[in-house]
């Protein structure tokens, strides 16, 4: 008994019905906003700065999503930048023996209401001066408390001054704040949890976030009139952007919303184009039989005990080529599989069927029959087959990405993995680095499994609803 006549729309109306099939398309809706919101939140000018690491620099590293205040009922600290422009500047001149002596007073508050530390901080000169110039800069805190920072001379051949608490400078400015409050050493430096912490905190030994108005302060002392700095500061958040980032200060989110198109359009057209042709093989060796049924049927048992993956790494290993000429040797792997096999298992029927017949008693050629009376007759029934190959090139394009192999300009899923593995995400709970893209890979897979499973319960009559 040959298959019913389905056709292709009626197949899709009736897949929508199915509870598969709604949960399916509902997976596929949102993976399709996150294909939209690419040009709207991460434009290709954005994409490639992906592997600069200075682009990055404003954002802290292995920050957690926004979202996760909601979880752990913490207000999180955000990036705060205070630039020169935000920077209060007084100057004026003083004669002393002499000489005129330029004085500039820049200064610059700001608020912190957060539960937590910052990630870090960083403060950084730029003088504009022909010679040198004298800076000291003081942290002002909530309770009047002034920690000086440095008090340095830059000169024009070195004029930017850096410092951050992961530096040494810091580290000694918080150790020597924290016995002057305590009268003890610390037993480990932070120091923005010994600079930000209330007093009181700091002698119990359990630092706490000492909230209000902080102020920078810095003095510049010179001898030439036309000499000028520029200032910035910045703390840095413990949370970022829906995503996080990663251990470079890279937004996350970028990432996973450019994985979506490149994960659809790599795993959709080599599920695709390799179905169809595969259909075509079938079709050629059911309706043709004889010796072209023999090779074809050969051919396609010989490449479907091909290994693909081993073969995919050793290609992007030896020739390191992009993920599109990679999805071009995919199709190349795939123009025979299973698909041939279970196409060439139904033409034999439908041959046979009146229509058929018909048109080969009025003289219409095998390539008419086949293009235009089988190819449509079989092509629902494929629908399920395409639908459930799509899950399996989704993970063949994220496991050479993880392995380092894939294209090395876009962020895709599988790389933002490979990274998180690299830098050791599941060792210091970056879980967000993993758990994300992992998600993202893992709804993919399965919105075309349910949509592949609804195919299947639409044209085969066993396994529809009751």
């Amino acid at each position: 008994m040959s298959a019913p006549s389905l056709r292709p729309e009626a197949v899709i109306k009736e897949v929508l019905k199915t509870k598969s099939g709604i949960v399916a398309a509902i997976l596929l809706l949102i993976i399709i906003s996150l294909v939209i919101a690419v040009p709207i939140y991460a434009p290709y000018d954005v994409v490639k700065t992906w592997n600069d690491p200075e682009a990055w620099l404003s954002n802290p590293k292995n920050a957690a999503p926004i979202w996760v205040e909601r979880l752990i009922g913490k207000r999180l600290p955000r990036n705060i930048f205070l630039g020169d422009e935000n920077f209060s500047r007084r100057g004026f001149n003083v004669t002393y023996r002499g000489f005129t002596i330029k004085k500039i007073i820049l200064r610059a508050r700001f608020e912190y209401p957060y539960d937590d530390f910052p990630s870090h901080v960083r403060v950084e000169v730029l003088a504009k001066t022909n010679s040198s110039l004298r800076v000291s800069a003081e942290f002002i805190r909530p309770d009047g408390a002034a920690v000086q920072l440095f008090d340095e001379t830059i000169s024009r051949e070195m004029p930017r001054l850096s410092m951050g608490t992961e530096g040494e400078r810091f580290h000694r400015v918080a150790e020597a704040f924290y016995l002057d409050v305590t009268g003890r050493r610390p037993e480990a430096v932070v120091p923005e949890a010994i600079l930000m912490a209330s007093k009181e905190s700091l002698i119990r030994g359990e630092p706490e976030v000492l909230k209000g108005r902080y102020a920078l302060r810095l003095e510049v002392t010179s001898f030439n009139l036309s000499d000028d700095v520029e200032v910035e500061l910045q703390l840095y958040g413990r949370v970022y952007g829906l995503a996080g980032t990663d251990s470079k200060g890279r937004d996350l989110l970028i990432g996973i919303l450019w994985g979506a198109p490149v994960a659809l359009a790599f795993s959709l057209t080599a599920a695709v184009v390799s179905t169809l042709i595969q259909t075509l093989f079938g079709i050629l060796s059911g309706y043709l039989g004889g010796r072209v049924d023999e090779v074809i049927q050969r051919f396609t048992e010989f490449m479907m005990i091909i290994p693909m993956l081993p073969i995919m790494i050793l290609v992007s290993f030896v020739y390191r080529i992009s993920i599109w000429t990679l999805l071009v040797i995919v199709i190349v792997f795939s123009l025979v599989g299973s698909t041939t096999k279970v196409v060439r298992s139904m033409v034999p029927q439908i041959k046979e069927e009146s229509y058929i017949l018909a048109a080969i008693s009025y003289g219409a050629s095998p390539w008419r029959i086949m293009f235009l009376h089988i190819f449509p007759r079989v092509l629902p029934y494929t629908f399920s087959i395409l639908a459930l190959s799509v899950p399996g090139y989704v993970f063949l394009e994220a496991a050479l990405s993880y392995l380092g192999l894939g294209d090395p300009v876009l962020p895709t899923w599988g790389r933002i993995l490979g990274d998180a593995y690299t830098s050791g995400a599941a060792y210091y709970g970056y879980w967000w680095w993993i758990l994300i893209p992992a998600g993202c890979i893992m709804m993919t897979a399965l919105a075309f499994a349910l949509l592949g499973y609804a195919f299947d319960k639409v044209v085969n009559p066993r396994l529809r609803e009751m």
